[in-house]
């Protein structure tokens, strides 16, 4: 068995309109609501262009049966060290950032192909945002 792709990440964060926000206007995702739970104060799906819930946020609020709390992490990626995305069309992502005025770093790996735009999200988690073949 081998992974195809990320299925989704969850994200602990105090600010689910917030987060929703920066997934929204920077990656262009869009905001659905969490089955069992309308009110997206409390929690959201993030999907990708094909419809794809990959992003999964939910407050402190919102707990899993087996946990005692549901306590959100201090700022920043705790476990989590960066969360990666295979992307398309560098420039447009790279010249979005920059209209948002959004603070980021670019890295190229010339040995694959690849060009990367890292960023943060709202909660403090890096985003690797890869770009091959261009």
């Amino acid at each position: 068995m081998a992974i195809a792709a990320i299925d989704h990440i969850n994200i602990r964060t105090a600010d689910v309109p917030s987060a929703c926000r920066f997934f929204a206007d920077v990656l262009h995702m869009q905001i659905r609501e969490t089955p069992g739970i309308p009110d997206l104060r409390q929690a959201a799906w993030m999907c990708d262009s094909e419809g794809r819930a990959v992003i999964h946020l939910a407050t402190g609020e919102i707990r899993y049966p087996w946990e005692k709390s549901g306590a959100i992490a201090n700022p920043g990626s705790g476990r989590i060290h960066h969360v990666a995305f295979r992307c398309t069309e560098y420039e447009a992502m790279r010249q979005r950032l920059v209209g948002l005025g959004m603070r980021f770093q670019e890295f190229a790996i010339q040995a694959v192909n690849l060009r990367q735009l890292f960023v943060e999200e709202p909660n403090g988690i890096t985003l690797e945002l890869n770009f091959f073949g261009t």
